[in-house]
């Protein structure tokens, strides 16, 4: 699933900003890393993504 390219436009709206230490981000950036993903924004992307396939599976 990681880096599939979206041929669909979306308009984001909406920013989410959280305040991480040093060492959590640099957890996500080994997490982003070892996934295959281009950024820490695509991989919390994915965990939603992920989330919503799995209750439709249900």
């Amino acid at each position: 699933m990681a880096n599939q390219k979206n041929n669909k436009k979306e308009i984001k709206d909406f920013m989410i900003r959280v305040r991480v230490t040093t060492e959590e981000h640099e957890k996500f950036l080994k997490k982003v890393a070892e996934k295959g993903y281009r950024s820490v924004s695509a991989y919390i992307r994915s965990l939603i993504e992920d989330d919503s396939d799995e209750k439709s599976a249900s």
